[in-house]
């Protein structure tokens, strides 16, 4: 743990405390003078109605009117400072136990984005609860987080991992931009409620009011008014004016339904804008050095004015289908067709902006992931940026660890696999760390393949697939058990190797379903095809006969644990050494937890 970015967490939550406990005490202060200035108001005007019709009682009403209006407006604003004040106190105590290992409290594991049939995320314990997910997780939004999870199961191309790199970097130098930004998300306490499909469908669905007549329309009100007022002062006959109010009520009729279902729609997904409008608040003004995010900030750009302000329209439009609920709004609406000149206002916002919301939704689901992953860089500066190229088949890392293990228990390694069809075979004695060194390897890689920094010292590898075989369950839905499951896992992975794309596999405890001898065979025939198809990977054993396979392809290493095992306690040092591990532990381990042998 890096003490100086501790000390930072720990200012920042000491200044935004301050900050809370001020904007608290002006909050309880308006809480207790609201009230009294609303009685004030209402003793003033009970003196008025029943003691004295002076005119200094209805100044002092109307004063205390208006200073209690003021309050109202005032005070939610201090609400919302408070709201704000204390996100980030919440922030930046996550952030320092997130640094303490504290991180598995965090209440969002990511869990719906667990996916038991794909090629490495259930293995590597990327979503779920004590996941990578939940342990860099800083998005505010359904969106970020989707755009989180995509990047950490969806490998990216070599130039935009390149370019995420860079964003990474510049980002986690702006602290305070990044938590003013997940703060300005949670305003709304954090609620990550809404359908953005269905958002989506409602701005980009076609236009119900096509009629070029329909502006037209909008001018009836007009004529309707003068037309009554010419008659009140008798320029004109004076039931002329009822000619266009009929036409006015039969347009009501014929608009009103499409008005009814159109607002009704509206209103159901307006709401979720509002997140994204106070998120937008906060890119827009930035200027940008790395090219990702200069290209994603000048996606707002283009025409219409800022995103945020035309979101804020349409809060405005959205605030005058609210008429309808008034006892008056049949007499307003065939007045002044309000609800007609309300969707013709709504279909243009619809029409000039619909179709650019679902481009501001990706900037902020992109900024919102890439502010998660920033949190490495700023949290672990010792972490390595990882090399990655587009050549073969390789990797090399130095001191490489877990990068959800906490820093004082975690032992590190140097792995190579320096060409194709390189495969290490891993043995060593129960709870040595040979499923541990797999994951080790997998959750680094999916780090570097989304543009994140890595838990090593130094780390180059070819942008390739990653494939496991880690955890391994039966399903009794499909009648698969636990060995025809691995079975299927195992085909998987031939299968794509055979495709020649660059991959890495991870198999720990390969064929354990099974009795020695097939496991061996069955081992030892898709440890060959793997080499000889190119791919590179980490197998894990119990088999020590499988290391002879390094007397016969010299690209086949063996690598292996130890233990100690001292009267009725076993230690060990987690240190990957070369050979054939010598050592077994399964009879002292059940003699230490009381199995009769």
């Amino acid at each position: 743990m890096d003490d100086a970015i501790y000390r930072r967490y720990q200012s920042n939550r000491e200044k935004y405390l301050t900050k809370l406990s001020v904007i608290n005490k002006q909050n309880d202060l308006f809480v207790f003078l609201r009230p009294l200035v609303f009685l004030a108001a209402v003793g003033l005007s009970l003196a008025y109605s029943f003691w004295s019709t002076k005119p200094g009682y209805l100044l002092g009403i109307g004063l205390l009117a208006i200073i209690f209006i003021w309050m109202i407006t005032i005070h939610k604003r201090i609400k919302a400072q408070f709201t704000y004040w204390e996100s980030l106190v919440h922030i930046n105590e996550n952030a320092i136990r997130r640094l303490e290992g504290k991180w598995l409290e965090f209440p969002n594991t990511g869990e719906r984005f667990i996916d038991p049939e794909h090629r490495y995320s259930l293995d590597l314990n990327i979503f779920g609860h004590g996941s990578l997910f939940q342990y860099i997780n800083a998005t505010t939004s359904l969106v970020g987080e989707d755009r989180l999870a995509q990047m950490l199961s969806s490998p990216a191309g070599l130039p935009e991992i390149e370019q995420r790199q860079q964003a990474l970097k510049e980002l986690s130098r702006r602290l305070d931009w990044r938590q003013h930004f997940q703060a300005t998300g949670m305003l709304d306490n954090g609620k990550k409620t809404g359908d953005l499909d269905k958002l989506l469908a409602w701005a980009e669905e076609r236009l119900l009011l096509t009629n070029k007549y329909v502006p037209l329309f909008l001018i009836v009100p007009v004529v309707t008014l003068i037309l009554a007022g010419l008659g009140y002062f008798h320029l004109i006959p004076i039931y002329l004016w009822a000619f266009p109010l009929a036409l006015q009520i039969v347009i009501v009729a014929l608009t009103g339904t499409t008005a009814q279902q159109t607002f009704v729609k509206t209103g159901n997904t307006v709401n979720e804008l509002k997140r994204y409008a106070a998120l937008l608040t906060c890119i827009e003004p930035e200027n940008f050095a790395a090219p990702l995010l200069n290209n994603l900030r000048k996606k707002l750009n283009r025409g219409g004015g800022a995103p945020s302000r035309q979101i804020k329209q349409l809060f405005t439009i959205v605030e005058m289908t609210n008429m309808r609920y008034s006892s008056l709004h049949p007499i307003i609406n065939i007045g002044l067709l309000w609800d007609l000149q309300t969707l013709v206002k709504l279909q243009k916002w619809r029409s000039t902006s619909g179709r650019s919301l679902r481009a501001w939704v990706e900037v902020i689901a992109e900024f919102e992931a890439l502010s998660s992953l920033a949190g490495l860089v700023q949290d672990h500066p010792g972490w390595a940026m990882p090399e990655i190229t587009d050549a073969k088949p390789a990797l090399k890392a130095v001191a490489l660890g877990h990068p959800l293990i906490k820093e004082e228990m975690r032992v590190c390694n140097d792995v190579e696999l320096p060409a194709p069809g390189t495969v290490l075979l891993i043995t060593g004695s129960n709870m040595s760390g040979k499923s541990t060194l797999l994951r080790t390897v997998g959750i680094n890689l999916v780090l570097a393949c989304a543009g994140a920094p890595v838990c090593a010292g130094q780390f180059r590898c070819s942008l390739m697939d990653v494939y496991s075989s880690i955890h391994i369950n039966d399903n009794l839905e499909k009648n698969i058990s636990n060995f025809y499951a691995e079975l299927l896992r195992i085909k998987l992975i031939v299968d794509a190797a055979k495709t020649g794309k660059p991959m890495i596999f991870l198999i720990d405890e390969i064929f354990k379903g099974t009795n020695s001898k097939d496991r061996i065979l069955g081992a030892q025939a898709v440890i060959r095809s793997l080499h000889e198809l190119g791919a590179i990977g980490l197998v894990s054993t119990h088999d020590l006969e499988l290391g002879r396979l390094e007397n016969k392809i010299p690209l086949i290493k063996n690598y292996h644990f130890t233990d100690k095992i001292s009267g009725r306690e076993i230690t060990f040092d987690y240190r990957l050494k070369p050979g054939v591990s010598k050592s077994t532990n399964a009879l002292a381990l059940m003699k230490i937890i009381g199995l009769e042998l």
